[in-house]
């Protein structure tokens, strides 16, 4: 864990969704496989896949052959058929919260902080993620859930986190964010938040650590190490 020399004094946290709350990055991986394999695509490496969404939305370009470049627009018509019909059963039956998210999130409201959540999810598609964290009955305590539909922006813009602060009644600078990408650190740092990169998604340390987020965690239960309260 990357540490600074004190602990952060926050009036709010707010949370990243997948490969933060939820453990959902191999459903993702598996979703691409499966997509490809559908297609009749060459595989790609999961290191090729992580390039492709470092600027928050999937490159699929990226993941199609070059003699076949001229027929794009059908394929992706087909990729997005593909998507909508495997994404929902595939988070319904094997996306599950990351471990110690319940604990801390309870541990976070039971002390007074605000909670919120920024996502780049759809709106047509966060219920099928919340579901996971109403089985835990922990849904309630977020006051604020901001998708990609909420703001004209997404991350890494700072928009949606500044709608965030703006609904809890909060400062950006009185505020943090956790997520596992270089976009959510590039977003908090933007709207001039206090940033954590955490290691259960997309990035490793190295690649967060080039975006200098305030401390870098093994997962969101380390947030007792880090939050003044």
């Amino acid at each position: 864990m990357k540490k600074n020399k004190c602990k952060m004094k926050v009036d709010a946290v707010i949370f990243d969704l997948d490969g933060t709350l939820l453990d959902s990055m191999q459903i993702y991986y598996k979703i691409v496989e499966l997509t490809l394999e559908k297609l009749g695509f060459p595989m790609v490496s999961r290191k090729e896949m992580r390039e492709a969404a470092k600027d928050g939305d999937f490159e699929w370009d990226r993941m199609i052959p070059p003699d076949v470049k001229h027929r794009k627009k059908d394929i992706m018509l087909r990729i997005r058929e593909i998507i909508d019909e495997v994404y929902p059963g595939m988070f319904r039956n094997e996306v599950k919260p990351i471990s110690g998210a319940e604990t801390i999130i309870k541990w976070l409201a039971v002390r007074g902080l605000k909670l919120g959540i920024v996502t780049s999810t759809p709106k047509a598609n966060v219920d099928i993620k919340l579901q996971q964290l109403q089985k835990l009955d922990i849904n309630r305590l977020f006051e604020v859930i901001i998708t990609s539909d909420d703001v004209k922006r997404k991350k890494p813009a700072p928009d949606p986190m500044l709608e965030c602060c703006r609904q809890l009644n909060v400062k950006p600078e009185k505020s943090v964010y956790l997520g596992d990408a270089r976009t959510d650190i590039r977003s908090a740092k933007a709207a001039n938040m206090k940033a954590i990169g955490v290691l259960t998604g997309f990035d490793d340390y190295q690649a967060l650590e080039v975006e200098n987020p305030d401390y870098i965690i093994n997962s969101v239960s380390d947030l007792k190490n880090i939050i003044r309260v």
